[in-house]
């Protein structure tokens, strides 16, 4: 007979070990969730968790930038904001992430097309431009998935490094302006009813998630993190492996 002390661990087991033969035979974006959910730890499924809040965010963020600069989506004739948010997300609740490289940005993603945004020479949608480059640069501190399983391995550094990211890209949309003074992007506002501060909410709440998750890698890993230390004013973007 098997020793009981052996043959547990192997019983603890057998639903992951059962998950992967299943993804050798259809791979994970044709299981059903049940099955797909075979494959995860807890950690995994708080990763998830926070990936699916950041997405939210992400999507909330596009929103908000057009409604307050509605004539960057007026540079592309009949585009909506619905348009817009369909070609950076795609499908809600789909595994599949669209690709975000577009002729209309000249190509260029990520970081890029963040710093596009920023260029007075740039003629095109800074909206569409500066959301595309931060969720491409997002996507890729999560290694372009939505979805975590056992075997998945996301790295600690590059996470930290996305959320420095989002703190310069906020700094820069609140003070880069061009040979005119304005500012390229509006944000936050004064009214009579005060000081709207929903876009600090949201970039705080963005830069959590990415630093947690950055903990709960580094700490599944037994990695450590190098930590930045100079004034965000003064950084250019950290890259994001």
């Amino acid at each position: 007979m098997l020793n009981r002390q052996i043959l547990l661990p192997v019983t603890r087991r057998l639903p992951q070990l059962l998950f992967l033969l299943i993804l050798t035979m259809t791979g994970c974006g044709s299981m059903p969730q049940l099955v797909r959910n075979l494959g995860k730890s807890d950690v995994d499924f708080v990763m998830d968790v926070h990936a699916k809040q950041q997405k939210q965010m992400l999507m909330d963020l596009t929103r908000k930038l057009y409604v307050r600069n509605p004539w960057q989506l007026k540079k592309s004739s009949g585009m909506t904001i619905d348009a817009r948010m369909a070609q950076i997300f795609g499908t809600y609740n789909t595994i599949e992430i669209p690709s975000l490289v577009f002729a209309e940005l000249n190509g260029v993603t990520g970081i890029d097309a963040i710093l596009l945004s920023f260029d007075e020479n740039f003629q095109g949608d800074r909206v569409f431009a500066a959301m595309v480059g931060l969720t491409e640069m997002l996507r890729r501190s999560y290694n372009h998935q939505q979805e975590f399983f056992i075997l998945d391995s996301l790295n600690e550094q590059a996470l930290y490094n996305s959320a420095r990211n989002i703190e310069i890209f906020v700094w820069r949309l609140y003070q880069r302006r061009d040979s005119k003074g304005e500012l390229f992007l509006l944000s936050n506002r004064i009214s009579d009813s005060g000081y709207d501060i929903s876009f600090d909410r949201l970039f705080s709440k963005m830069v959590m998630v990415q630093d947690m998750m950055a903990l709960i890698v580094a700490d599944r890993t037994n990695r450590s993190i190098t930590k930045v230390v100079q004034s965000v004013a003064q950084l250019a973007f950290l890259p994001v492996p």
